[in-house]
């Protein structure tokens, strides 16, 4: 039976493909229940229905484990990993990873997997542990596959730019500048955000880094990945900000807070808010009960 890791389910992951676990014969035969759990949950993921794909792809991941199937262990146990990192649940996607690793080792495989370790890096940087992330997404950054070291160069920079490591930052900036020719939309969006903070980290020109990090935010508004856009208005609004052009700098803060926080990302748009000066009005918010009156 051939299942495959549900790239789709992190918006880190945007557009890779491939397979995970361990090699299994194409003829084997296939579990109808196992299959549709996947792709039950997948279509979930495809809705933002995130709370059902993880349940599903719970399922998926139990049926994996009674069939003693190590590829579909290793992609079910990546899938709910990934979809709890989305849900801005960290701790549980560190929690899946690690039993995954176990259950897969326990089966003969004891290899590094460079898709967890790419979910490992974002879930340690989204709980601020940077050391650790930046040592996870090191060695996605030297997978193979070109789709995961591309995500885990894009990881590497995001660290070091929070981190202020100007030296990652750049090595990781000339990484995606030597990318040339058709790549995917999903990465086109990833240098032009690393071009931008790589611009602001050294000074350069922030009109530039402003263009770039817009940009950045176009294409993931056509990829539907309203996290990584809402935190490319954030460079942008920095930019901005660096230019010289406060005005357009509080309206890209408040822009950000508002995508971010109905993407989930709680803290990210509490800090942007901050940056704005102030709540910016949500026309769909629910109104307020009206008073009682005596």
């Amino acid at each position: 039976m051939t299942m495959k890791k549900d790239y789709a389910a992190m918006a880190l992951l945007l557009a890779l493909a491939g397979c995970g676990g361990g090699a299994q014969k194409a003829d084997s035969p296939t579990d109808t229940t196992l299959s549709q759990d996947m792709d039950t949950a997948g279509e979930a993921v495809g809705m933002g229905r995130l709370a059902v794909a993880e349940q599903q792809y719970r399922a998926a991941g139990e049926r994996a484990l009674a069939r003693d199937d190590v590829t579909a262990i290793g992609d079910s146990g990546y899938n709910l990993a990934t979809v709890q990192l989305d849900a801005n649940k960290p701790q549980d996607a560190l929690a899946t990873i690690t039993a995954t690793r176990a259950a897969l080792s326990v089966r003969g495989q004891s290899g590094d997997d460079s898709g967890l370790d790419l979910v490992q890096a974002g879930a340690l940087h989204r709980l601020g542990r940077e050391a650790e992330a930046a040592t996870a997404a090191a060695r996605a950054a030297g997978a193979q596959d070109s789709d995961i070291a591309e995500k885990g160069q894009f990881i590497r920079g995001l660290i070091a730019d929070d981190s202020g490591d100007q030296a990652t930052l750049a090595s990781v900036a000339a990484y995606f500048a030597t990318l040339t020719g058709r790549v995917p939309p999903s990465w086109s969006a990833d240098a032009k955000e690393i071009a931008a903070r790589n611009l602001l980290a050294t000074n350069g020109d922030a009109r530039t880094a402003w263009q770039d990090a817009l940009q950045a935010v176009t294409i993931r508004r056509h990829q539907v990945a309203y996290r990584d856009m809402a935190r490319a208005l954030g460079v942008a609004a920095r930019a901005a900000d660096r230019a010289g052009d406060g005005q357009a700098a509080l309206q890209l803060y408040a822009r950000a807070s508002q995508s971010a926080r109905q993407a989930g990302d709680t803290a990210a748009a509490d800090r942007w808010a901050k940056l704005a000066g102030a709540p910016a009005a949500d026309p769909f918010a629910q109104p307020a009960p009206p008073a009682h009156t005596k």
